[in-house]
């Protein structure tokens, strides 16, 4: 049943991970609450040592991964922030959508459900790309570059932070994910290792060596987050 609703979710357009996810316990009649969902396999995230404050900046890059040898799955690597309720992720996505790479960005809010996507990019395996979210206090909005460095195109995406109550909501985690199950190993890319590199994670405008955890959800092809260094998370699998 479930890869049923999955297959028929990965036919829908314009509909993204999170919002698929969302469908999929929608439909089930058990949607799940917040973040990290069902389909998140291995994660590493990222917060304040100090324990407080906004993020102001978070950014990092990574290389578009090779084709894998079956096709037919959509997945992706990220990083993306989170308010601290994991009702709203703001992220640069890069997804393998069943017969090449892309690349966009997204916003998923839990509640009241709401998802936006910027238009879709072309990108092939070996182009690096950087994503940077910044935020405005003026403003109380976020705002998102997502760049292939190979070719120089640029995404841009803003959105206001979600007020809970009076007050705004406070975004203070960074999640660096490998979202989606697929049925067989092998359509996940041969690399068996994505590196997220040169991560900056400021709060209040200052920049912090972010305390790292990490975790999956759900257990597929032994896809696991691991921490380099303050700077540095790889995710591996075993395609």
């Amino acid at each position: 049943l479930k890869l049923q609703f999955l297959y028929f979710i990965d036919t829908l357009t314009n509909i993204n991970m999170l919002s698929k996810a969302a469908v999929f316990f929608a439909l089930l009649g058990c949607a799940a609450a917040q973040d990290p969902p069902q389909g998140w396999l291995g994660y590493a995230t990222g917060t304040n040592p100090a324990g407080a404050g906004r993020i102001t900046r978070a950014e990092a890059k990574w290389k578009v991964l090779d084709d894998p040898k079956t096709g037919g799955c959509f997945y992706s690597p990220w990083f993306g922030v989170e308010t601290s309720d994991n009702l709203n992720l703001f992220q640069p996505v890069n997804p393998w959508v069943g017969h090449g790479w892309e690349m966009y960005i997204e916003y998923f809010q839990w509640w009241p459900t709401w998802n936006e996507n910027t238009k879709n990019e072309v990108v092939q395996p070996g182009d690096i790309l950087h994503g940077v979210v910044v935020f405005d206090e003026s403003k109380q909005e976020y705002s998102a570059n997502h760049t292939n460095l190979r070719t120089g195109h640029t995404i841009q995406k803003t959105i206001p932070v979600q007020k809970d109550g009076a007050n705004f909501k406070e975004y203070t985690i960074m999640y660096v994910v490998f979202e989606k199950v697929c049925t067989f190993c092998s359509q996940y890319p041969p690399n068996n290792i994505v590196t997220f590199y040169d991560i900056v994670l400021e709060y209040e405008g200052k920049a912090v060596a972010p305390h790292w955890t990490t975790a999956y959800v759900d257990d597929k092809c032994n896809n696991r987050a691991h921490v380099v260094n303050s700077s540095a998370i790889s995710i591996t699998w075993n395609a």
